[in-house]
């Protein structure tokens, strides 16, 4: 009764999201808070976090191949079906900030090598066909190290470009993609090590299985990597901070120093950072499946708001002709239609990982 009724939430979420796709398709971006200045907004925000903790899963589904730790062989099925779920969200997030699905297939039949949105939409099309056929030799017993070798060098990949993609503008010091292209992949490992957390303990709780004593120790040493994890995006994120904020060029770094005072930057900081390192700090809770599924979720709440808090630090404040006759800095709301886009990605993550985890026998390890 539970799972239908979980999988009839999650079907109206699908819903929502289809009947705001027809109202995208349209009335155009006048449903967004999209402006002459604000051109990225809580869809792209969206995408960017679900694409980066795909990316996370794949640097974490490689641990087995790559560094040769056999025992997380016991969580590789689950976590490459997690990776696809994760990507159809990040896809669904991405059409829509686009505009309409025609706009993705004029990208992808014009391509531009100079143009890493190009790149980046070319990469996660391939990435997204490695892991079906991943997943479909791993469901048959027979994993190819081969492919999900592949899988994690085109993560890096596409983790990198997306850093590049965001701080391509010369103009937004606040976007640097020097600093990007590295915080990006290693908030994204983050970002996995979370996903696989609350996504295994959630379940298991909810399914009343019992999790074996060798996958919980493996999920041990998932929380401990995911500790230290947060650890480093902390230290980036307040090194960025310390920077954007002592800055000598004050005209440069206004925008971040107004973004500091903004209730994205804050619930990233201390909700998503801060409180879960701390937790993880705690051993009694760290070994806990609530200090597991807080510390994750605080987590990835607050990599949701650093994901808007990014793109939106680069565009409060006009520069140039831009500037003229306005305030220092707009102002951001999102509409109801942005929210429902969100709500849409998440909706097609949970719906597709849960029809999975129902029918694929997730759990299941080769030979």
């Amino acid at each position: 009764m539970k799972a239908r009724l979980w999988i009839g939430l999650l079907c109206i979420g699908v819903l929502v999201g289809l009947a705001t796709t027809f109202r995208v398709y349209t009335a155009g971006f006048d449903v967004y808070a999209k402006t002459d200045i604000l051109g990225w907004t809580m869809p792209l925000a969206a995408y960017i976090f679900l694409s980066l903790t795909s990316s996370g899963l794949a640097f974490c589904c490689s641990i087995p191949v790559i560094f040769n730790i056999k025992r997380y062989e016991l969580i590789e099925k689950r976590t490459v079906f997690l990776e696809i779920s994760v990507l159809l969200g990040a896809f669904v997030c991405l059409i829509l900030h686009l505009g309409s699905p025609l706009n993705v297939f004029y990208l992808m039949l014009s391509p531009n090598l100079a143009s890493p949105l190009w790149w980046l939409a070319t990469l996660y099309s391939i990435y997204l066909l490695v892991l079906l056929a991943s997943f479909r030799k791993i469901h048959s017993g027979k994993p190819s190290k081969a492919l999900c070798a592949t899988a994690f060098f085109i993560a890096i990949g596409t983790a990198t470009v997306l850093g590049w993609l965001v701080g391509m503008t010369d103009a937004r010091p606040t976007l640097n993609p020097n600093f990007l292209s590295v915080f990006c992949p290693l908030s994204a490992f983050a970002c996995g090590l979370a996903a696989i957390l609350v996504f295994s303990l959630l379940t298991a709780h909810f399914s009343g299985k019992q999790i074996p004593e060798e996958r919980m120790s493996v999920y041990n040493d998932i929380a401990k990597l995911f500790g230290v994890m947060v650890g480093v995006t902390l230290l980036l994120t307040l090194w960025r901070t310390i920077v954007g904020v002592t800055s000598s060029s004050s005209l440069e770094f206004a925008a971040f120093r107004h973004m500091v005072k903004s209730l994205s930057f804050n619930i990233e900081l201390w909700l998503g950072l801060v409180v879960p390192f701390v937790l993880m700090l705690i051993p009694s809770v760290r070994k806990s499946t609530a200090g597991k599924v807080t510390a994750t979720v605080l987590f990835m709440v607050g990599m949701f708001a650093g994901r808007l808090e990014v793109i939106l630090s680069g565009e409060i404040m006009p520069l140039g002709v831009m500037a003229e006759g306005r305030a220092d800095f707009v102002s951001y709301l999102p509409t109801i239609w942005e929210v429902f886009v969100a709500l849409f990605g998440i909706s097609v993550v949970l719906l597709v990982y849960t029809l999975g985890d129902r029918y694929l026998q997730l759990d299941a390890v080769h030979e």
